[in-house]
């Protein structure tokens, strides 16, 4: 059998076609390497550097024939004057990507969403029947496509399986952008600062180890028909939680600064995962101590590598919904200068 993985260099991509390649899969990845890296694969992988929105993605399809596709590619490092533009970086190339697995018979579309589509709830955890209310352009980003794959289904029978996962973390997890708060918790450890707490830092999330959502993306490709499932731990940790743990792990007693809280910020993302142990035979395996154990041996080796290469990463400039909405206060005050001037 022959899957194609979109973004499969990337963050989970990468670990879910090691996961492919054991289960005995071939595997056709297509990755633009926007944050991918090649280093990230197999030297036996068939490797296409495409956007999923490009033309070329429909050669690959009538040239490779796959069977499933997992559909991981996607902008994640978008600010918030998209959404004031009303603006989904991803929606074009999934709704192609849609055109061609209907077209090329596609036996299975496995869709990686994320629990941050239920927004700011205050349930103890999350099942999947729970209200979709998303408090984030990244929980916005993923229901509108989920909605267009069951569209799809309904009215082509396009066979799917749609896994909503919670915090994902773990090794090859980039520093900046949408990494999530235990890469931004590294980064500072790593540059000898306090890390910074939103809030009182009690807000809590599922954190769910990228292996075990790699082998739940390989095991959606033949259970799980027409459903939908969460993919986590079934467990919550307070911010202020994980950080005395990662201060317990290197052997350190910094003390957080905490700042004002952000309205996008969830006071609670936990998820049940019942349905995914009973119908998908899927649970995790690494435990949260475990895993950042894992992920600070790896962070730290490659700051060192980078160091010793004179990498130097980019941070992204992030403009906010309030910088955009006061420039273009600017540029009608500007206008309205110059018509009573002129």
């Amino acid at each position: 059998m022959k899957v194609l993985v979109t973004g499969g260099a990337g963050f989970i991509g990468s670990h879910t076609v090691e996961y492919a390649k054991k289960a005995g899969l071939e595997v056709i990845v297509v990755d633009n390497f926007s944050t991918g890296k090649e280093q990230y694969l197999d030297k036996s992988c068939k490797l296409y550097r495409v956007d999923v929105a490009s033309k070329e993605l429909r050669d690959i399809f009538e040239l490779e024939k796959p069977d499933y596709c997992i559909h991981l590619a996607e902008k994640t490092d978008f600010d918030e004057t998209m959404m004031v533009r009303g603006l989904s970086p991803n929606l074009r190339g999934l709704i192609y990507l849609l055109d061609l697995c209907k077209e090329f018979n596609i036996k299975k579309l496995v869709y990686g969403s994320s629990a941050e589509i239920y927004g700011n709830t205050e349930l103890v955890s999350a099942d999947e029947t729970a209200a979709c209310v998303p408090m984030s352009g990244i929980g916005m980003s993923k229901l509108a496509p989920e909605e267009y794959i069951r569209m799809y289904g309904a009215l082509y029978g396009l066979n799917y399986t749609i896994l909503r996962y919670a915090n994902v973390y773990g090794y090859r997890q980039k520093r900046f952008g949408c990494g999530g708060v235990i890469s931004a918790f590294m980064e500072t450890y790593v540059n000898g600062e306090r890390p910074v707490i939103y809030g009182k830092g009690l807000q809590s999330r599922d954190f769910v180890y990228v292996t075990d959502v790699a082998e739940a993306n390989i095991r959606a490709i033949s259970r799980g028909d027409g459903e939908t499932y969460n993919i986590g731990t079934g467990r919550s940790t307070q911010i202020v939680e994980l950080f005395e743990l990662m201060n317990e792990l290197v052997n350190q007693k910094l003390k957080p600064l905490f700042a004002q809280a952000r309205p996008a910020d969830s006071t609670n993302v936990c998820v049940t995962i019942q349905k995914a142990e009973k119908e998908l035979g899927w649970k995790p395996q690494i435990q949260l101590k475990e895993g950042l154990a894992q992920v600070l041996g790896d962070f730290i080796y490659n700051r060192f590598m980078d160091k010793l290469n004179g990498v130097q990463e980019v941070v992204p400039d992030m403009v906010t919904a309030s910088a955009l909405i006061r420039r273009m206060g600017v540029k009608k005050a500007a206008r309205r200068l110059k018509t009573v001037t002129s």
